[in-house]
């Protein structure tokens, strides 16, 4: 065979010079047509132009006796390991832990079948020169085969619902398999008859005659399936995230996107083909292989999102799943274009030029908009849906401490994102940022020593929040101040006083808080009795009162532990101090407090005890004594008017 150009050889000629020797390329292929059925039996007769013939039956026959020796102790294994399989099963384990043990003895079977046909050609010991090479191209088509089947059943497990880590019914789960399974079956039969006729001899533009044709048949294979599962998978994407494909036909759009994918790719292969460049074969599969994982990683991402979004039966909630899912598909389709051009070579980070420029913004931008977008959306809606939890069991607490942080959270996830996105752009047209970095952080430290107290106060109010300091509604007490905690702000505690006053607190400058509304209340009340007072009766009217508390509808509930009498607390000169505890639920203690100062007022008085006010008291032996002062009461007021009378006159 001659010298055929090399698009490599071009020199500055431009667009122009390319196409002229692609074409003389393809009229090389197309000419070497006619001479196929003489080329084939010439490799056939006279192996890479020096060796013995090898017949075609006899290398079928040969290569039956070892896929066939493959295929038994395959089956052989696996009837031993169906077993621990089964065993495995039945323990009921986590999905991805069964499942990725299942692979793993999944993979025993596939290195029987390796060492199966290794054992058979050792004993067979076939002289043929070409026989090593032939048997590493047979042997790497179906190990390829093996652990691709393998690796889909792994995602898809089809009649196992439980283990599928793909959400899928039993339907599309299989035909999910099939279809990965077919293509790299006609894709490794195509890479491996390729590798048998070059152990044979046959190259050069014979071999992209028989390899450029046969390329299509798994691309044409993929097509079909993209066009007539368009739907189920549309079907797929939706359902889990309870939104109807039909009213969102943009879900369809993947059957166009990835039928350009194919083609585009398949004109890859067929210029890298015609270019006689290396390793095609394997880059072509390759290529397939991240083709089949753009879909299967976006079908498994659904399983999280549906659980994020479980429940959002209103328009706008099934509007934001569909934003989501377009994203998320548009980012991986993006990544798997970057990744299926890094295959063959080309690197964005390494372009040069306008070109260049333009494809490293359209990577780093799209790529982070979408995903950081995808994970923006799912971080609010769990911080949402922590919210309407809290709210819906009635904990205000953890839903406003939730609605303090969000807005903090939300500023500085975007400010991230924003800051991560110029830097990109900037990275992407050549720009060092390393000097820009180092501008913000004496810009951020300029602005730190300026707003020191105010940053101060939000770090404080974060850490507060935090630990759970207080909640609204609660009684609280800082320094002199005490009231009920009525707004939580970024930087600002606001207590209403009972009196109405309402007392704002930068949260820098609370060094101590007590919160008397936290978990359980202990109420203490005192009585000041006479000395002389039966506190055996007390005793008894305390635990009556506290029965009667205890059993009120509105009261009883609130209590933790009832109205008790702790006797006699001390002495004084003209009284006895006796004591009264009861626990309650916080914030309820005042209103118990006032209504047993009541009943136990009442109690004691309708019993005869009567309280001793804190007052100096006179005590007079004489029983004349009273009547004695009463008329020099009345005697004095006489004298009185009179003189006000003389002095009138």
């Amino acid at each position: 065979m001659g010298q055929t150009p090399d698009v490599h050889t071009l020199t500055a000629g431009g667009t122009a010079t390319a196409l002229e020797v692609y074409a003389a390329r393809l009229e090389a292929v197309a000419a070497i047509y006619p001479q196929l059925p003489s080329i084939l039996s010439d490799a056939f007769a006279r192996p890479n132009g020096r060796e013995v013939a090898v017949h075609p039956l006899r290398l079928l026959r040969g290569l039956l006796i070892l896929f066939t020796a493959g295929t038994v102790a395959l089956l052989l294994t696996k009837r031993v390991l169906a077993e621990p399989l089964r065993k495995l099963e039945s323990e009921g384990g986590a999905p991805l832990l069964t499942g990725g043990l299942r692979f793993v003895l999944g993979l025993v079977p596939v290195g029987a079948f390796a060492v199966g046909v290794l054992v058979v050609y050792a004993i067979v010991r076939p002289s043929h020169p070409a026989a090593p090479a032939v048997l590493l191209a047979v042997l790497q088509a179906a190990m390829t085969v093996l652990l691709s089947d393998r690796l889909i059943r792994f995602l898809c497990a089809p009649g196992r619902t439980a283990l599928r880590l793909i959400p899928l019914e039993d339907t599309d789960a299989r035909a999910l398999h099939r279809t990965g399974v077919i293509t790299v079956t006609l894709a490794a039969t195509v890479l491996g008859l390729v590798d048998l006729l070059l152990a044979l001899g046959v190259a050069g533009n014979a071999i992209v005659a028989i390899g450029l044709p046969l390329s299509t048949v798994p691309f044409l294979y993929l097509l079909f399936r993209v066009w007539r599962g368009r739907t189920a998978v549309a079907r797929a994407v939706a359902h889990p995230l309870g939104i109807e494909a039909k009213d969102h036909p943009t879900l369809g759009l993947w059957a166009v996107a990835a039928s350009v994918y194919l083609v585009a790719l398949w004109l890859v292969v067929a210029a890298a083909a015609v270019r006689l460049e290396p390793a095609t074969g394997p880059r072509m599969l390759a290529s397939l292989l991240v083709a089949l994982a753009v879909p299967a990683i976006a079908l498994m991402a659904q399983r999280p999102l549906a659980r994020f979004y479980r429940g959002e039966e209103t328009a706008a909630g099934k509007a934001a799943v569909a934003r989501v899912m377009r994203a998320l598909w548009s980012a991986l389709f993006v990544v798997g274009v970057f990744a299926t051009a890094a295959i063959w070579g080309f690197r964005v980070e390494q372009a040069s030029g306008a070109i260049g420029i333009v494809l490293r913004l359209l990577f780093n931008v799209t790529v982070v908009l979408l995903l950081g977008y995808v994970a923006w959306t799912m971080v609010v809606r769990a911080i949402d849906r922590a919210l309407e939890g809290a709210r819906h069991d009635g904990v205000s607490s953890r839903g406003q401490r939730l609605a303090t942080l969000l807005p903090l959270l939300r500023k500085f996830l975007q400010v991230v994102l924003v800051v991560i996105l110029v830097m990109i752009v900037l990275s992407s047209l050549g720009i060092e940022i390393g000097p820009l970095l180092a501008g913000a952080g004496v810009v951020g430290i300029a602005i730190g020593l300026g707003a020191q107290s105010t940053i101060a106060d939000i770090l404080a109010g974060v850490f507060f929040l935090l630990e759970d300091a207080f909640h609204m509604g609660d009684y609280v007490e800082v320094g002199q101040l005490r009231g009920t905690v009525e707004g939580i702000s970024l930087r600002s505690l606001k207590l209403r006083h009972h009196r109405g006053a309402v007392h704002t607190l930068p949260f820098g400058q609370i060094k101590a808080l007590t919160n008397y509304s936290r978990d359980w209340a202990l109420m203490r009340l005192e009585f000041r009795v006479p000395p002389e007072t039966d506190m055996g009766l007390v005793k008894k009217l305390v635990k009556e009162v506290g029965k009667d508390l205890s059993a009120d509808p509105e009261m009883g509930p609130s209590f933790i532990e009832p109205l008790k009498s702790q006797g006699v607390r001390r002495v004084e000169d003209d009284a006895a101090i006796i004591g009264v505890k009861f626990i309650t639920k916080p914030n309820e203690q005042f209103v118990i407090r006032r209504e047993a100062y009541h009943r136990l007022i009442r109690a004691f008085q309708d019993h005869g005890i009567h309280l001793v006010g804190r007052g100096v008291v006179v005590r007079v032996d004489d029983p004349e004594a009273a009547n004695r002062i009463i008329g020099f009461a009345a005697a004095q007021a006489m004298n009185g008017s009179g003189k006000e009378s003389g002095a009138a006159e």
